[in-house]
């Protein structure tokens, strides 16, 4: 068959619709290019690729641009997987479920290799994981992929749920994850050093991302995603992580819900996010006051006429002084300082941590809340709000990809620098990531990361409103 004898020798070659595709390739060396025509190949079962590319010849598995073509599958299991791999790059292709109500399809998995890239394709119309990551994996490269539907299981999904495997070393950016019935980007226990950066996270029924304890090592960096109408909460953070320059709203739980997992919560700093419009708190802050060294600076939150922020303090307890006398334990050592808040506060008295929160305007912050603009206004309270120190881990950037102000920044997802938002405005798109830099705009340099209105509703009678209670445990 040629084109076995094609791949023996690490030439390139071409697959149709009718080829049997499992055969054609099958067996992958250091080189070769497998191309798939435009079409789409009927599958009855998983495709596995198997290969060790190289770093200057790797393996490339391409399809047919703009979408046209689609590996379909009728069986149970993923539709294509690549394992035991390295220096294996995919591209462009469909992969898809005949009918996720009858048969338990997955999208596309990578496990136990290095060196894998996944770029611009799709998973869609599966019953369960639509892009699984699975087993011992490193410099893997995930962008520019869009997941969904996906009928019960989340869209990305890493690692092993018991930390018995995980990703290291990795990119997960620019991906498009949209109507999926569990957590929209999902990464187990032992995820670590992994950067997940512009990704745009919609309609998922459990939560929008989930950043775990690392097993000790190096913290994930969270910068730059769009996250709404998810079930549960928008970020959920249980271990080291760098958390920014996210805009969050619409959630059925907590907008940022921050907490410990049995002495998982350190080297966690979350700044310069923006959340609004959440049914639970905009961030729950829970066992912070236990931890040391966390931050939460320069955010903002806005929950006109609901709750935004609660951090528990025993030290507002009505019977803490009573209950200590002269041997109070020592107090938190976490940096929390000028998050702009509009709405309910919870669990610590303001009058004692008056650096804890700024009041916010509301929507009156924002140039458009409605149609999801969520850049400030020129009159909003956020501007020049955020703290310079270099322990709020001011970005470099903020969510436009525009230069911060390092000596007076603004708190939230974005620095102002004109009345009108040149950059991406979040819709049911890829974010488009080129920097908004209007001409003639002078912009400060910054430095950081820890190296030295009219229709805001209820807002003053709520943000001062501190109940000094502990919310129910979760």
């Amino acid at each position: 068959m040629w084109w076995m004898a094609a791949l023996a020798h690490g030439a390139s070659v071409t697959v149709s619709p009718g080829d049997d595709v499992g055969v054609v390739t099958s067996s992958l060396l250091a080189g070769d290019t497998v191309t798939f025509t435009a079409g789409t190949f009927e599958l009855e079962g998983t495709v596995t690729w198997e290969g060790l590319g190289e770093s200057a010849n790797p393996i490339r598995i391409v399809g047919a641009p703009d979408g046209g073509t689609v590996l379909r599958s009728s069986g149970g299991g993923y539709v294509a997987r690549v394992v035991n791999s390295a220096y294996v790059d995919v591209s462009d292709i469909i992969f898809e479920g005949v009918d996720p109500e009858k048969t338990n399809h997955l999208g596309f998995q990578v496990a136990d290799s290095t060196n894998v890239t996944v770029t611009n394709c799709v998973m869609r119309n599966v019953r369960n994981s639509g892009l699984r990551i699975e087993g011992d994996t490193n410099n893997i490269r995930i962008a520019l992929n869009e997941v969904g539907p996906v009928q019960d299981g989340g869209g990305i999904v890493v690692g092993c749920p018991d930390g018995g495997c995980w990703m290291q070393d990795s990119l997960v950016e620019n991906n498009l994850v949209h109507d999926v019935g569990n957590t929209g980007l999902l990464f187990y226990p032992g995820t670590q050093a992994v950067e997940i950066f512009d990704n745009v996270v919609f309609r998922a029924g459990a939560d929008g991302l989930i950043l775990p304890d690392t097993q000790f090592g190096e913290q994930n960096v969270a910068r730059g995603n769009a996250i709404w109408q998810i079930e549960d909460d928008g970020i959920d953070v249980y271990g080291p992580a760098l958390v920014q320059n996210n805009v969050i709203f619409e959630t059925g739980d907590e907008g940022i819900f921050a907490h410990d997992e049995g002495d998982t919560l350190f080297d966690v700093q979350i700044s310069h996010n923006t959340v609004a419009r959440t049914n639970g708190y905009g961030a729950f802050l829970r066992d912070w006051f236990d931890r040391e060294g966390l931050v939460f600076a320069n955010n903002v939150l806005s929950n006109s006429t609901g709750r935004s922020l609660l951090y528990d303090d025993p030290r507002s307890e009505p019977d803490f002084y009573k209950k200590y006398g002269k041997d109070l334990p020592p107090d938190t050592t976490n940096f929390i300082s000028n998050n702009v808040v509009t709405g309910l506060i919870e669990g610590f008295d303001v009058i004692v941590r008056p650096d804890f929160v700024i009041e916010g305007g509301g929507v009156a912050d924002f140039m458009d809340i409605d149609n999801f603009d969520f850049y400030l206004s020129p009159g909003s309270r956020a501007r020049d709000a955020g703290t310079p120190l270099g322990e709020a881990y001011i970005p470099i950037e903020d969510f436009n990809r525009v230069a911060r102000d390092g000596a007076s920044p603004d708190a939230g997802a974005y620095e102002w620098v004109g009345s009108a938002n040149t950059g991406w405005i979040i819709a049911e798109t890829f974010k488009d990531t080129a920097p908004a830099r209007p001409p003639g705009t002078a912009l400060g340099g910054c430095c950081n990361n820890n190296d030295d209105g009219s229709r805001a509703w209820m807002l003053t009678p709520l943000l001062f409103l501190a109940v000094l209670r502990r919310r129910r445990a979760r």
